[in-house]
């Protein structure tokens, strides 16, 4: 759906290892390939000189072409194209052999586009100019511009550049461009030489980007490539930035690799403009080492930032996907994050969908599992396999081995014989250890008046119940709630680690139902410490003979990429100690796919699990009563672990 780019080996290694940073890059396998334009229908001017070229500038007819003979021109000065419909292009289609080189030229700017409509530039190279390298010229009535197939290499300030429309006139804008198949890439970071207007007291060497538009109106960037694009301490401008009232733009395809910043939907500056972007798409882009920024939306209304995959193994400043400021109508839906969750200090409604992230080191370790070798560093394990392929495969791979509700591994059930071995308390008693999804009794309260096997409708050769009693006569402690039973509104693990000691002393539980994190994870982010909070509860439990139940805690609206990190945690703890898990989560899931979970299986409030019959464990009910599911959840697992644990000699029977 959203992985289009097929990263080889190869060229990767090439760009991060093979060369010292992207001097002299050639095009790669995995760029998106252009494919040629049509040969011209107008009047043809030929070119092989720079004189040549300036005078061509002034003679095309609107709809002729000026076609640049292989070779390399030394500007001398800024180069303007004013006429209607022209286009210039490499003769030859290959875009590294027509350099044109502002090293020489006596002007900060290199190639414009003024008062003209429909002007296209293909096939040639631009470089070496210390401001900006395609002026689109917006503020003097160009429109239509297409810029294709070029490569912008080393330009100090922008690559291409839209100035801001006039206030009086900011609502036109200049219309349907396009940026299509271009590379845009320097060799180091900006320096203070490279544009004497920088110093440490202005942008201190940072005021450099890839593409900079203002007022834009339909425009269409797509299938770039974007490679160290980067300020002198790292804090460089977007390689695609949308600002001052943006409208309609669709930014697809793209792939940036070490650079600062890849998309910036507006500026927290701001300017005249109170809006930055609007209904604007950021879609199917590739971001890889982008430190300050991955995608950022600030100051937006009814934008998307959908289906990207975006690899950001870096400890600060985390943000992969950043939206901050107001963002009206935002949609941030389907991105695939490597590394920090999505960051939001947005006070605006985000609504957020099916994100997916997957930490670092785990992701590490699977594409070295994948490719079968080890990698020389962090920029080569991510584009070292064919990255579609693999994120699907181990996203398939996790749905397909997780067990169905109840089931759990013989290696589990071994482990637990033996955790049982030590027990010595009170038979039958579950204790519940958790927040106020725990604490409400709406969960597990019914096992202790209600008969749950008669929803067993399957034979799975174990006993429906236990021996001639009623699983209501066995089961103990089902309406323990509160803060001296370990369960409580608003709870986080440190509370829970403190309060649980007092009940396996009192009450020495045989099992304890344990799910918390819910609370942990309110910032958008998951504690340092929750990992190693939640294995002492577990720990805690086992030391005594107790078995513990671990629970993935449910769907959290606005919240999904930090659920998503705990309930990885919650998984691996139970995988490692060979516990119990009640997979509370991927049920919601299952059930209610894409999103559904929410206002069904959880309520209004987007946190907590939905309301109603909660002791009727009927298909249509599990659909839509979310204590129903938990509980029926929980009470497989149980009635697993009492057959195959507690009291396996009921199954030789």
């Amino acid at each position: 759906m959203r992985y289009l780019f097929r990263c080889l080996i190869s060229a990767f290694l090439f760009l991060v290892v093979g060369s010292n940073g992207f001097g002299g890059i050639l095009d790669q396998p995995w760029f998106p390939k252009a494919p040629s334009l049509p040969k011209p229908s107008g009047e043809v001017i030929q070119v092989k000189t720079v004189n040549e070229l300036f005078q061509a500038a002034k003679k095309v007819a609107p709809g002729g072409a000026i076609l640049l003979a292989d070779g390399h021109y030394m500007m001398p000065r800024y180069f303007e194209l004013t006429t209607d419909n022209v286009t210039l292009r490499g003769v030859s289609g290959d875009r590294h052999k027509v350099i044109l080189d502002g090293a020489s030229s006596r002007h900060g700017e290199l190639v414009g586009i003024t008062g003209a409509k429909g002007v296209t530039i293909a096939d040639l190279t631009i470089r070496n100019i210390k401001w900006n390298g395609f002026k689109i010229n917006s503020d003097r009535g160009t429109e239509k511009a297409t810029i294709y197939n070029c490569v912008i290499h080393n330009i100090w300030q922008r690559g291409v550049k839209a100035p801001a429309m006039p206030k009086e006139k900011g609502a036109r804008g200049p219309r349907e461009c396009r940026i299509q198949y271009c590379l845009f890439y320097n060799d180091r970071p900006k320096q203070f030489a490279d544009d004497e207007t920088e110093t440490a007291d202005s942008f201190n060497g940072n005021y450099i980007g890839g593409i900079d538009v203002k007022n834009t109106i339909d425009w269409t960037i797509s299938d770039n490539v974007f490679l160290g694009i980067q300020g002198r301490t790292r804090e460089g401008r977007g390689c695609i930035y949308i600002s001052e009232n943006g409208r309609g733009c669709k930014i697809e395809r793209n792939v940036f690799i070490d650079c600062d910043v890849a998309i910036a939907l507006g500026n927290p500056s701001l300017g005249y403009s109170p809006l930055q972007a609007i209904n604007c798409v950021a879609r199917n882009n590739f971001v890889s080492q982008c430190p300050e920024t991955g995608i950022l939306a600030c100051y937006t209304r009814d934008c998307r930032i959908e289906g990207n995959t975006i690899y950001d193994p870096a400890p600060r400043p985390k943000r992969p996907i950043w939206v901050q400021l107001k963002n009206d109508g935002l949609i941030v839906k389907g991105n695939l994050v490597v590394g920090p969750p999505i960051n939001i200090t947005s006070d605006s409604e985000i609504e957020l969908i099916d994100n997916e992230r997957i930490e670092q080191t785990a992701f590490a370790s699977l594409v070295k599992s994948q490719a079968g070798q080890d990698f020389l560093d962090d920029k080569a394990v991510l584009l070292a396999v064919q990255l579609p392929e693999l994120v699907k495969a181990s996203m398939k791979r996790s749905s397909d081995s997780r067990l169905k509700p109840g089931v759990q591994s013989p290696e589990t059930w071994v482990a637990m014989g033996k955790v049982h071995e030590r027990f010595k308390g009170q038979v039958g008693y579950v204790a519940q250890f958790g927040d106020s999804i725990t604490y409400s009794m709406a969960f597990w309260s019914a096992m202790g008046w209600d008969d749950p096997q008669r929803y067993l409708t399957q034979d799975d050769a174990l006993p429906k119940r236990p021996g001639r009693m009623r699983w209501r006569d066995y089961l103990k402690g089902a309406r323990d709630k509160g803060p001296k039973h370990a369960n409580y509104s608003g709870w986080q693990v440190g509370q829970l680690l403190k309060s649980m000691d007092a009940v396996i002393e009192r009450d020495k539980p045989e099992a304890a139902i344990v799910m918390i994190g819910t609370n942990d994870v309110s910032g958008g982010r998951v504690p340092e410490h929750y990992r190693e909070r939640l294995e002492q509860v577990v720990r805690k439990c086992m030391a005594v003979g107790c078995v513990p139940i671990l629970n993935t805690i449910p769907p959290r609206r606005g919240r999904e990429a930090a659920v998503a990190e705990a309930n990885g945690i919650v998984r691996e703890v139970a995988k490692n100690l060979k516990v119990p898990l009640g997979d509370f989560h991927s049920e919601c899931i299952r059930r209610r796919p894409e999103g559904a979970w929410d206002g069904t299986l959880i309520s209004r409030d987007g946190v907590h699990p939905s309301g109603g019959k909660s002791n009727d464990y009927s298909e249509a009910n599990l659909q839509n009563c979310g204590y129903a599911l938990r509980n029926w959840v929980n009470f497989l697992v149980y009635r697993q672990l009492y057959f195959r644990v507690f009291n396996p000699e009921e199954i030789e029977k």
